[in-house]
């Protein structure tokens, strides 16, 4: 009851807000085609219906090798996605697995209870930590098992608090939990959750798929040339500001920055910042910017592919508080990593950083110290590099146990 008062105080926030700024109304506006979405959804009963429910792109993606085990399975299953985000929206819409795509309603039981009812699934997967209250409720009152996988759980997170709300008996709510990690079963357990199984994260599964389904990408290839390239991958300003101070036209290596944002104003705010000539990918000329030091990347999709032209990588995100972009895209290539400062939330960054794969910095002076260690030493360069590609080899198979428990549940 608190929750849902206080959700629509908050909705009516953002309503208010969404007069002033249009990327809110965006958002508002992105709600108002659901129901268009699952008009004609027909679920007769020689189908099976799974809802999948992803955050944004990052989530979906890592979901997708499960889902093609669930299919293989089970042929007749119908995949209904929901995004909270626009970026995972997009993304999806090529996804041939899937029957419906479209946003999760707004969590609340009117809405909820409209969708539910429309598509009748048989069970709902909650990909990461996507734990909303009332969804979670009216789903589990329809007697629709719900699944929650790759989550992860730390001591700082509302459930483990004083200050819970109800959140503890919510999470009870779901009839299983696959984690990634020991400790994550063991902050269930003090919360009296023992439906629990340490299955590791679906995103070492995902990310070695896409190694191994590389298709060298011709344009890419012929850009970037070879591998004595320094990748930048989903970087903010924070990251640049430090990055840049190494980057002069007697670089051995080529930068090639693919920033998170590629609007107008976060390119522009990205060009002030590069000290010598550069190029970006949407006006690639080979005659005038063939030879040039830096290529900016104002394209989205081909980040991880770009990895595979790199000497060594930095992934962006954990200079400052925006969150560290997926480290194991990069690490899958068998190339060191350099991060920000940020990174413990993040645990497969921890683990990475603990066996000396990923490297730290926080100021211009340690990026330097790295650089020219990583530039002048080979044979350090590819030591670190076998490190995080046998990390994430070693990681993989999440889907598989992961299938191998809700079989059952597919009959």
């Amino acid at each position: 009851m608190i929750y849902s008062l206080f959700y629509e105080f908050c909705l009516l926030i953002i309503k208010i807000l969404a007069l002033i700024f249009p990327k809110i109304q965006e958002f508002l506006k992105s709600r108002n085609r659901i129901s268009n979405d699952i008009k004609h959804f027909n679920n007769s009963k020689k189908k099976f219906v799974i809802w999948v429910h992803c955050s944004s792109m990052g989530e979906f993606e890592q979901i997708k090798p499960l889902l093609r085990k669930i299919k293989k399975s089970k042929p007749i299953t119908e995949f209904v996605i929901t995004f909270f985000s626009k970026s995972g929206f997009n993304s999806a819409k090529k996804f041939n697995l899937a029957k419906t795509i479209t946003y999760l309603p707004f969590d609340r039981k009117k809405e909820l209870n409209h969708f539910i009812n429309k598509i009748r699934p048989k069970l709902l997967l909650l990909v990461k930590n996507e734990f909303w209250p009332n969804l979670i409720k009216y789903v589990h009152k329809a007697d629709i098992k719900i699944f929650s996988i790759s989550s992860s759980f730390r001591k700082s997170q509302v459930f483990f608090n004083l200050f819970s709300f109800g959140m503890v008996a919510l999470l009870k709510k779901i009839n299983f939990f696959f984690v990634v990690n020991e400790n994550d079963k063991l902050l269930l357990k003090t919360l009296n959750i023992s439906n629990v199984q340490v299955t590791g994260d679906t995103r070492f599964d995902r990310v070695l798929e896409n190694y191994n389904n590389h298709k060298s990408d011709k344009e890419i290839k012929k850009i970037l040339k070879n591998s004595k390239n320094f990748v930048i991958g989903s970087s903010w300003r924070e990251d640049h500001k430090i990055l840049l101070s190494c980057c002069d036209n007697n670089s051995p290596l080529n930068w090639i920055i693919a920033p998170h944002k590629i609007d107008s104003k976060s390119i522009s705010d990205l060009e002030k910042l590069i000290p010598i000539d550069y190029a970006k990918w949407s006006t690639f000329d080979f005659e005038s910017d063939f030879n040039k030091k830096v290529l900016i990347v104002d394209k989205i999709g081909i980040l991880s592919s770009l990895y595979k032209f790199s000497k060594f990588a930095y992934v962006g995100g954990g200079m400052g508080n925006k969150g560290l972009h997926n480290t194991l895209e990069a690490a899958a290539y068998g190339i060191p990593i350099i991060i920000g400062k940020n990174f413990q939330r993040y645990p497969e960054a921890i683990e990475m950083h603990k066996l000396g794969g990923v490297l730290s910095i926080s100021t211009k002076e340690e990026f330097k110290n790295i650089w020219e260690k990583l530039i002048n030493n080979e044979k350090i360069c590819l030591e670190i590099g076998k490190t995080n590609f046998d990390f994430v080899r070693k990681g993989v198979g999440s889907s598989t146990k992961i299938i191998s428990c809700i079989n059952q549940y597919l009959d």
